[in-house]
């Protein structure tokens, strides 16, 4: 059996070699009784009123069937019997239903959104074309660089716009949606990638914004290694529409490409894309899993 035993501790200079002992020695069990265990999340505990410790939220798993008694001194412990099914967010989306395409899919922005919407199909079998209205990460680090210092603005290449989105020039600051099911996903594929392993234990995961546009611009070249077209310096400045379907887009105001399926990542900068949208009777509306949105005909 699984259980999910939540806030065991270990002070700053102590092994995690000790958890499987102290996780046995909670559930009044001998130490050889833990067949495994797995850190699932790891936070800091650095109020004043106690000397700094790391809390752990474990998966801990013992024979089927043993009689087990949770020590209630230790204060703050919580234990849950866990179903034993795979951990949530091993796989991940999924592309069932997703029609053969006939056209080669479109997705716009090559910010976080885009580059895993991209990579999520291309994982399935679909590779796609990957569309950026901004520079590559290394030739956008100069223009972002120009400004801070010099004040000179490139339209189409800056914090907003570029590889790798806002985030790129953040602090490598992750903010993880526990309930979501691909967030372990997404996380196993940053550290594929060159994140630390950190990561994916950290309450407050940190990747550091050198170790970021690493991982960027490994994410660009795996996507062309699965098949993808990655694009840069090219911006969608129209939608082709027919009887109420798209069949095309328009790049740089004059090249024509043909497709049956667009995903729009190009995130809340990309005004003259939205008005364009909404010229040609499109509108924004909520979507149905949460804050994210979807694209409709009027």
């Amino acid at each position: 059996m699984v259980l999910k035993i939540n806030g065991l501790t270990l002070s700053v200079g102590e092994s995690e070699a000790l958890l499987p002992a102290r996780a046995a020695s909670l559930l009044g069990l001998p130490a050889e009784a833990v067949e495994s265990l797995r850190v699932i999340r790891k936070s800091v505990d650095a109020r004043r009123s106690r000397p700094p410790r790391f809390v752990y939220l474990l998966a801990v798993r013992i024979p089927e069937g043993t009689p087990f008694s949770v020590d209630e001194t230790i204060a703050g412990v919580t234990v849950a019997e866990e179903p034993d099914a795979p951990v949530v967010g091993q796989a991940g989306p999924s592309a069932a239903g997703f029609p053969a395409p006939v056209r080669r899919p479109v997705v716009v922005g090559c910010g976080p959104a885009g580059i895993f919407a991209a990579l999520t199909l291309a994982q399935k079998g679909i590779p796609v074309l990957l569309l950026e209205r901004g520079k590559t990460l290394s030739d956008r680090l100069v223009d972002v660089h120009s400004f801070w210092e010099k004040g000179i603005l490139e339209p189409e290449s800056h914090v907003h716009f570029g590889e790798g989105g806002a985030g790129t020039f953040s602090d490598g600051k992750l903010t993880s949606r526990i309930k979501n099911p691909y967030t372990g996903w997404l996380k196993r594929v940053m550290v594929d990638m060159g994140a630390p392993s950190d990561i994916l234990v950290d309450a407050r995961p940190h990747i550091g914004t050198d170790r970021l546009r690493e991982v960027v611009v490994n994410l660009r070249n795996r996507l062309i290694e699965m098949g993808c077209e990655v694009r840069f310096g090219s911006r969608v400045t129209d939608f082709v529409i027919r009887s109420g379907r798209l069949v095309g887009i328009v790049v740089n105001g004059s090249e024509d490409i043909r497709t049956d399926h667009l995903l729009l990542a190009a995130g809340q900068s990309a005004d003259d894309t939205y008005e364009r949208l909404a010229e040609g009777g499109a509108e924004l509306a909520p979507g149905e899993d949460g804050p994210s949105g979807c694209l409709r005909s009027r």
